[in-house]
């Protein structure tokens, strides 16, 4: 935060703030001007001092003589604001904002000293207050472009990115050149989905100033979203060279090239993720689920992500006394959507003479799914135009006993309304594969094989264990049954097909070695995959070539219809899963349709589904537990058709017998569990 400058008002006598310890380590120097002790000046020498050090960028001592001044009992707003801003940025915000306090009942009618309230109440995640003090300051001064840019960036973080758009350009009106306020109004375009005009706002950031790491890193995002992976790249590869930690920049080299499956510099992303996320800003840890199969450390990175992205003023709600239990559903996803395709029967099923379900919808687009889930019997709630503040008001009229997320860090997320807690039971459910490193949220829904009771210690969540998987399955799901043959789909007429219909950014050089010698050994086989974009089929197609396999051995299978799609894996004949991030919808699809998964298990969430899945339906025999073990039963299976044709056949009756694609018995045991829940949880451990 900058010095507030030198102004001569009337001094006010206030009693001193003591400091039990000082939080800014002080600066080793070399010359006698700053080795001096505060003690041996008059008042007026050591906040001149103080100015002096900080005015020379030289914090640590600026901070020792305010810290002096404050605790002699000297009153001048300046050592309070300037301390107050100096604690701010080192993490002490509970201190800092005391003494900014201090410093505006000092001098009451100081613009900056509200502007850096505000920042400090917006780390705090007290936006209402932020907004408050954010604009007092403006009303003091109408010409505080930092203040306006503050105002736009708590309105984003509130949902409500209409207004966030308003003061944003108004900081631009007032400085043309703010290049910070054209990065933020890039960010606020964006999310509208005006992304044309974000980029010419993030290129005239960097016009402004060419070393801004922030808008090469923001501009790279947009052209992810533009699908311009290789641009993306550059930008990011620009903000690290201007600033070697920028945590999200790193993030964003190794999603994208993740996303074209691009390996090459494979040793050099080891260390840029090793800490990433860990030390130093957050990230979203569900990028690095695609690359990492370490519990501890997803752990690690959740918390920092929660603290520093949704941390908001929470909300005790007590127990209810509702004569149903009422439960929410908060997701963007009811639409054409993994996460649909999976829930849509439960929400038809729920029993309503015992539950009240709320559906809280926010999609980007609604389609046939969203209509589905408008006429499962549910109490639908379109809340896309609500803000983040009023969707919480809401839901907490609609007196919920428990609110499940369905979204977690998944993109369109509105992890900010568990944040403040609209329930006094908060779940996370479904769409995030881990843990959500939140104290708002109570409960995570798994099984005995997603999270063995030894693996709780990584969960900041209670586990509700379900009896079988914790995934849920629409047992109404159709398949196609139009015949369909290999040529329909540019396979040939003879030879094994493995299959992966995972996203190419799960697949890992690990695996596709594997898969090349697994199709070196069988003559004829041919590996048939989902083509995510045109990058990573080019990229796969080299990578195939360079272990001497040739690349039209690869077939990529197009984006199709849910009843189509569940029907040409009955061509395959035997699906290899991913490590890292395991199929999870791919892998139950596969299975319902009658296709064999071969899985390896992890560690972390992501990475043990397939095998909760594969345990649920009765086939612990395509469980392995190596890449050794993986290699040789994959070999083994298409050496052994007799072998496979067991497998199979025994999948197709698991299917009937098994509770896996039992929707009704799911939901029974689902509403069990909640219930429990409902009569035991301890309202005085709900933040």
């Amino acid at each position: 935060m900058k010095m507030e400058e030198s102004d001569n008002e009337e001094q006010v006598k206030k009693k001193a703030i003591k400091v039990s310890t000082f939080p800014v380590p002080l600066a080793s120097v070399e010359t006698k001007e700053y080795i001096s002790t505060p003690s041996k000046y008059s008042k007026e020498k050591i906040i001149n001092k103080a100015l002096e050090f900080h005015s020379k960028g030289n914090i640590s001592e600026a901070a020792k003589y305010y810290e002096y001044f404050i605790n002699q009992g000297f009153n001048d707003y300046r050592a309070f604001s300037n301390y107050g801003a100096i604690l701010a940025d080192t993490g002490n915000l509970n201190q800092a904002e005391t003494y900014i306090k201090e410093a505006i009942e000092l001098h009451p009618n100081n613009s900056n000293d509200y502007k850096y309230l505000g920042m400090i109440l917006i780390k705090k995640g007290q936006l209402y207050e932020a907004k408050e003090a954010t604009e007092k300051a403006i009303l003091l001064d109408t010409s505080n472009e930092k203040a306006y840019l503050n105002l736009g960036v708590i309105f984003k973080y509130m949902g409500q990115l209409n207004e966030a758009e308003i003061p944003t350009r108004k900081a631009i009106e007032i400085k043309s050149d703010f290049a910070e306020a054209h990065s933020n109004l890039g960010n606020i375009l964006r999310e509208i989905g005006k992304l044309q005009e974000a980029v010419l706002s993030y290129r005239k950031a960097i016009e402004i100033s060419p070393h801004f790491a922030k808008s090469h890193f923001n501009l790279g995002n947009i052209f992810i979203d533009l699908d311009k992976y290789y641009d993306a790249i550059k930008f990011y590869k620009n903000a690290i060279n201007l600033d070697k930690n920028y945590s999200l920049a790193r993030l964003g080299v190794i999603e994208s090239k993740g996303k074209i499956c691009d390996w090459s510099d494979q040793n050099i992303e080891v260390n840029l993720i090793d800490k990433l996320g860990i030390k130093g800003s957050s990230v979203n840890p569900l990028g690095l689920f695609y690359y990492e199969d370490n519990p501890l450390k997803q752990s690690e990175r959740a918390k920092n992500f929660y603290k520093d992205k949704y941390n908001r003023k929470s909300k005790i709600i007590r127990p209810l006394n509702n004569t149903k239990i009422r439960i929410g559903y908060f997701s963007s996803d009811f639409r054409d959507h993994p996460t649909m395709h999976l829930i849509s029967s439960i929400l038809k099923l729920h029993d309503k003479s015992k539950f009240e379900i709320y559906l809280y919808s926010f999609p980007p687009k609604e389609d046939k799914y969203t209509e589905i889930a408008k006429n499962s019997g549910c109490i639908f709630k379109d809340i896309k135009g609500l803000s983040d503040i009023e969707a919480v008001e809401l839901a907490r009229k609609d007196k919920l006993d428990i609110a499940i997320d369905l979204m977690g860090y998944i993109k369109y997320n509105r992890m900010s309304i568990f944040s403040y807690r609209v329930a006094p039971i908060q779940i996370n459910y479904l769409g995030y594969p881990g843990s959500l490193g939140s104290d708002t949220i109570n409960y995570i829904i798994a099984d005995k094989t997603i999270i063995p009771e030894t693996y709780e210690k990584f969960y900041s969540e209670k586990v509700i264990r379900m009896p079988s998987c914790y995934q849920c399955n629409d047992d109404k799901k159709e398949i196609c049954n139009e015949p369909i043959s290999r040529k329909d789909f540019n396979l040939p007429e003879k030879g094994f097909i493995f299959t992966c219909f995972n996203a190419n950014k799960k697949i890992t050089s690990r695996e596709f070695d594997i898969w090349m010698r697994l199709l070196k050994e069988i003559k004829g086989s041919i590996l048939w995959l989902y083509q995510s974009n045109k990058y990573s089929v080019e990229n796969l197609m080299k990578e195939a070539e360079k272990r001497n396999i040739d690349s039209n051995r690869l077939i990529f299978a197009n984006s199709l219809a849910l009843d189509k799609h569940l029907a040409r894996h009955r061509l395959g004949d035997l699906a290899l899963d991913t490590f890292n991030y395991n199929g999870h919808t791919t892998t139950s699809d596969a299975l319902w349709a009658g296709l064999p998964v071969l899985t390896k298990i992890g560690e972390s969430f992501p990475a043990r589904v397939s095998a909760s899945l594969l345990s649920a339906i009765g086939l612990p025999e395509l469980i392995t537990y190596s890449e050794k073990e993986y290699e040789n039963k994959a070999l083994y299976l298409a050496r052994n058709p007799d072998q496979l044709l067991n497998i199979k056949s025994k999948l197709i009756k698991s299917i009937e017998t098994t509770s896996l694609y039992n929707s009704k018995l799911f939901t029974k045991n689902l509403e069990d569990q909640l219930q429990l829940i409902v009569e035991s949880h301890d309202v005085s451990k709900t933040v």
